[in-house]
């Protein structure tokens, strides 16, 4: 539930909310920022503030600088065992300061489960909430007062958390896309936006033992089977056929997990 703690005459500061649901988005939060971005945030009107707004339906890969008011939106590139939680990191690198932004995240056929706001601006009075969980996230941030806006600089803004299946093919690249970007800050300027997206690649349990900790053991299975890998070989971690300096790389980066 969200409290309402008055800290002046003119502002209410809300505690901050992980999870709203799109029906009581409005009812709960709606007085501090709308999703259309109308309404009113403290005594600023939102409707004044600068809005960008962009969609993308296919991944950004130009390595091209962002413009000098610009702001870059990076799904991360990650790995995930079989059966196991993907954690897919999305930072935001800008130039100019930001007071608030929104975004959809889709992990093509997969639910995202939940929302983590891990984000050091979160420690602030940055506010966040999303409709998690769903195959098509919503996720809004803004912060309340105008000195808490994000600096210049690479920001670790949420973590979204996909379940992977047990049966989905090791092998499989999962596309993670953003769309419906928005950034905008207390400045009256419009940022130029580059939402980047990035991938969920889907890799085989590097625990080749199953004695619940990937270590020695697994390496040297891993080595003794090193080459040409029949279909299914466990040791082929990310199903390729070979089970080569990949693989190695894979169990290495798993060492000490469950794999």
């Amino acid at each position: 539930m969200s409290h309402a703690v008055t800290t002046s005459p003119r502002v209410t500061r809300y505690k901050r909310v992980t999870r709203f649901s799109e029906a009581g988005r409005a009812a709960r939060v709606g007085r501090a920022v709308m999703p259309s971005m109308g309404g009113r945030l403290g005594a600023v009107p939102v409707n004044a503030l600068a809005v960008a707004t962009v969609s993308v339906a296919a991944a950004i890969s130009s390595p091209a600088a962002i413009a000098d008011d610009g702001v870059i939106l990076q799904a991360a590139t990650v790995g995930c065992t079989q059966g196991r939680t993907a954690e897919v990191q999305i930072r935001a690198a800008t130039v100019d300061l930001v007071g608030g932004f929104g975004f959809n995240v889709t992990a093509e056929g997969l639910e995202a489960a939940d929302v983590r706001y891990d984000g050091p601006i979160f420690d602030t009075s940055w506010q966040g909430w999303d409709s998690a969980p769903g195959t098509d996230v919503r996720v809004d941030a803004v912060c309340v007062f105008t000195e808490d806006q994000v600096a210049p600089g690479d920001h670790t803004l949420v973590t979204i958390e996909v379940p992977i299946p047990a049966d989905l093919p090791a092998g499989t690249v999962v596309p993670v896309t953003l769309t419906n970007v928005q950034f905008f800050n207390y400045d009256f300027t419009i940022p130029t936006l580059d939402p980047r997206n990035g991938s969920i690649t889907i890799y085989r349990t590097a625990d080749l033992d199953a004695d619940g900790v990937v270590g020695s053991a697994d390496l040297g299975l891993l080595l003794a089977a090193w080459g040409k890998a029949a279909p299914d070989a466990p040791a082929d971690l990310n199903a390729d056929g070979q089970i080569n300096g990949a693989d190695l790389g894979r169990l290495v980066d798993r060492w000490s997990t469950d794999g």
